[in-house]
């Protein structure tokens, strides 16, 4: 004979779940922490992109002047066009025509020294030295990088991050 266990409201083991209530409460706080913590992981993308895009114009740069010396020509990188909103980079020949052409993120553009203007040129010559130049690189958000290139040895850095200038 089969015998069926019964219990009495109290009697039996307690239950392990959780209830309803609890679950969405659990749900409520983690909604409004992340509304909390979603601008900073926003924050931390722009300065991602700001320096992934400053090394892809640097390593252009590397890679004009590595072309110059091996070919015995003179390569450049034009950095913007005259739109000052342009995002635009090129790599040109010495005649002016274009080999590679790259565009930085949205919301990003190029910064240059009031006393130039963009489109901004900077030549690679064959004995591995360049025309020079110091430029930004900017987000929207106010965050900042300069790409600087030596005149004499060609070689082209990150010189400087900020993200307080506006």
């Amino acid at each position: 004979m089969a015998r069926i266990l019964m219990s009495r409201p109290g009697e039996g083991p307690k239950s392990a779940g959780f209830s309803l209530l609890e679950l969405i409460i659990v749900l409520i706080l983690l909604g409004m922490a992340s509304v909390l913590v979603a601008p900073s992981f926003t924050g931390g993308l722009s300065g991602l992109q700001l320096e992934t895009s400053t090394r892809d114009v640097i390593t252009l740069m590397r890679h004009a002047r590595s072309q110059a010396i091996a070919r015995q020509q003179v390569f450049r990188v034009v950095v913007g066009e005259e739109d000052p909103l342009s995002a635009k980079y090129f790599l040109t020949n010495e005649f002016g025509e274009t080999i590679k052409e790259r565009k930085l993120p949205q919301d990003f553009q190029f910064q240059v020294p009031d006393e130039l203007q963009l489109p901004l040129t900077v030549s690679f010559y064959p004995n591995g030295r360049s025309s020079g130049a110091a430029f930004g690189i900017k987000h929207k958000q106010g965050r900042a990088s300069t790409i600087s290139v030596d005149t004499i040895t060609g070689f082209a850095k990150l010189e400087k991050k900020s993200s307080t200038e506006r």
